[in-house]
């Protein structure tokens, strides 16, 4: 490796590294807690010899599970050991089974989130490898770079959750592929591409919706070769290509799997019959009993498509559209300029992985996250980033001048630059970064309602003299605020609300010094907009703003009068 390849490298690694950093620790989400229990029990499970019990339903978020893992043998060890048994993971017990064993639960979230990092971090520096080898070394840093420093993939590739893990795996199984296909047939290449791919898929079933992609590449590679070697030669050489690859992903999906070990068809089961399940129907498997295709329904997908798409516009940057725009225009550039026709290939594929998952998504009767698209997003920023590169190099050969090299470099480091302050800008909440054209459009900003700010408002907690001693009920409070506040909190459950007279969010108030929530509680229901409306005679003790778009009210119990709780039951 020469200097200027090791230079880019470190240029990257610098670009990836640094503004995740600061932010591992700085703030939780409402999904984390949940995602440690999760994989406590996994790591439980493994220290038992349990494999069977190493499934979580259709994710299967085996690779999240395995940070957690990582994150128990460094912080908790012996955790396995204290024959706790499992942990219901839609209860709040494990968290405080850490904290009677003097162990910090954002301290284990920690080092799950820096073992995430640092293998999104390896991944995106093989992509960048990957690239420099169609593109060369320059441009492969110019697209690398913009990929990574994208708001919505940088926020979340520093939570511990699914999707960005998910969305560089497909690109990597997706360029390897390519790789091994147009550059060189070397072996390391598919397999590469066979492991990204497996990589995907436990980390969620969901990745199944690249799979058409590699058939598509492999297809029109078999119709290329044809040309020179006929017919049924492409095919039996490309049949054992995918063979190949088919049997390498299996493999690693079963060693890296340890419930693969022991009980194959019920993981397989779990996890691809709950995901249809979900799809389908809307419900997992332990709800429906079975599996029903004959009561989808069409009817409310181009909604949800049209969603999808007006967030994936909304939560990117104006460059990345713009460069997306170049792409595009940069089919239409003819002679010794026009792109290499493995460039157009490439902007092809990742165009309709991008599609797929919107349309995966669009169709499913679940629930339906911005996030769950975030492979649409990567494939979409590399897009922008090629179609940049593309155009660079084009006034590159029309402009002839001493200097043009620097020139270049100085471009791509504007551009990268410009796409990392558009992020750094929402920070350290990278992912609720909203298009300003987007903005001024609609007049306003949407929310993201992940737990953002809720570590401030325990820090506003924490400073009081006595806060060890307090008991708060908060809103998103398990983990946004428990784990940063020393003392009790009960979590505020909207659903509580629909009980009759409220009783139940009475009884949480009555044992409570302090009730905490945002201001969008109020629009979840009808019951929460009345229990929203009878404080509208208190005033709170405090009130935090979060990024300009709501606020974190803070009321001390002993504030609310007799009036507020007639108000609850008229």
């Amino acid at each position: 490796m020469n200097f200027r390849r090791l230079l880019l490298y470190v240029i990257l690694l610098s670009l990836v590294i640094a503004p995740r950093w600061a932010s591992l620790k700085a703030f939780v989400t409402v999904d984390e807690p949940f995602w440690l229990s999760v994989g406590a029990n996994f790591y439980y499970a493994l220290g038992q010899r349990e494999f069977q019990n190493t499934v979580y339903e259709y994710h299967p978020a085996v690779t999240t599970m395995w940070f957690v893992t990582g994150g128990f043998l460094i912080y908790f060890p012996e955790f396995r050991g204290f024959g706790q048994g499992y942990f219901d993971v839609d209860k709040d017990k494990f968290d405080p089974y850490l904290l009677d064993h003097g162990k910090s639960p954002l301290q284990l979230l920690f080092f799950s989130r820096l073992l995430q990092l640092l293998l999104i971090t390896l991944i995106v520096l093989i992509i960048f490898h990957l690239l420099s080898l169609l593109v060369g070394d320059g441009y492969g840093l110019l697209i690398t770079g913009f990929m990574a420093s994208s708001p919505f993939f940088l926020g979340h590739s520093i939570l511990l959750n699914h999707e960005a893990l998910l969305a560089v795996c497909a690109v990597t199984s997706l360029l390897s592929l390519l790789v091994y296909l147009v550059y060189a047939r070397k072996l390391p290449y598919l397999i590469l591409s066979a492991f990204a791919a497996a990589l995907a898929q436990l980390t969620k079933s969901s990745a199944i919706a690249f799979i058409p992609v590699i058939g598509l590449i492999l297809c029109v590679s078999t119709i290329k070769k044809m040309r020179h070697v006929g017919f049924g030669d492409a095919l039996i050489d490309h049949s054992k290509i995918l063979g190949i690859w088919i049997a390498v992903l299996a493999l690693v999906y079963v060693i890296i799997w340890p419930g693969m070990w022991v009980e194959p068809g019920r993981m397989l089961y779990e996890v691809y019959g709950n995901a249809f399940s979900y799809a389908f129907q809307g419900s997992r498997l332990q709800v429906t009993h079975e599996l029903q295709p004959a009561n989808f329904s069409l009817d409310a997908a181009g909604p949800v498509i049209r969603g999808f798409t007006s967030s994936l516009f909304a939560r990117s940057t104006p460059l990345a559209w713009f460069g997306f725009s170049l792409a595009i225009l940069s089919f239409f550039i003819r002679g010794e300029s026009s792109p290499k026709p493995v460039l157009k290939w490439l902007q092809i594929y990742l165009i309709i992985t991008a599609a797929l998952f919107i349309l995966m998504f669009g169709l499913a009767q679940g629930r339906n996250q911005l996030h769950y698209i975030m492979t649409s997003h990567v494939s979409l920023d590399l897009v922008a980033g090629l179609g940049w590169g593309i155009w660079i190099a084009w006034l590159a050969s029309r402009w002839r001048t001493p200097g043009l090299e620097v020139i270049q470099f100085a471009c791509v480091t504007i551009l990268l630059g410009m796409q990392l302050w558009s992020a750094l800008a929402f920070g350290p909440y990278y992912y609720t970064y909203s298009n300003p054209i987007q903005t001024l459009l609609t007049g306003s900003r949407p929310s993201y309602g992940y737990g953002e700010g809720m570590e401030l408002a325990a820090d506003n907690m924490s400073a009081k003299p006595d806060a060890a001693s307090k008991t708060v009920l908060a809103y998103h409070g398990r983990g946004p605020f428990s784990y940063f506040f020393p003392g009790r909190t009960l979590l505020l459950n909207p659903l509580w609300l629909e009980e009759p007279d409220m009783a139940p969010m009475v009884e949480r108030l009555v044992q409570s010094d302090y009730l905490i929530f945002y201001d969008e509680f109020a629009g979840r229901s009808q019951r929460t907009a009345q229990f929203v409306h009878a404080l509208d005679d208190i005033q709170p003790e405090n009130v935090i703003p979060v990024q300009g778009l709501e606020n974190i009210r803070i009321y001390r119990v002993t504030d609310l009068t007799p009036e507020f709780y007639k108000k609850l039951t008229p």
